[in-house]
């Protein structure tokens, strides 16, 4: 496979009071995407992870401040990609090649067709 993954971050919580500072970011969730180059199918990781709050003499970096690319770095630190990978990876692989396909009426006339089902 020829994999390329995508980070989208698509919620966040946030503690509006903590050790001092205000609106500090606790929680993240977000859509981690794979995409096969070679077969154009992808499947997308549903993820959440709490983040570590800042230490003392850690950056700390306002609410209003704040942009995606820095949420993802934190996600990424709190959230390993190599079991997200695995999955993507199965996912696909299953899209690709398919162990559990229906079997219809038509390739065998001991089932109801697919007409049949729709009349029900």
């Amino acid at each position: 496979m020829n994999m390329s993954y995508e980070w989208k971050i698509t919620a966040m919580k946030k503690a509006p009071t903590l050790d001092g500072l205000s609106n500090v970011i606790t929680h993240v969730n977000f859509n981690y995407t794979g995409t096969d180059a070679d077969s154009g199918h992808s499947s997308i990781f549903h993820g959440a992870c709490p983040l570590v709050t800042p230490q003392e003499g850690d950056e700390f970096i306002a609410l209003a401040d704040l942009n995606e690319a820095k949420v993802i770095e934190w996600a990424q630190a709190a959230h390993p990609v190599g079991h997200m990978n695995s999955v993507i990876e199965e996912d696909i692989n299953r899209i690709i090649t398919p162990t559990n396909v229906e079997v219809t009426g038509e390739e065998l006339s001991f089932l109801p067709s697919s007409s049949t089902e729709n009349e029900e």
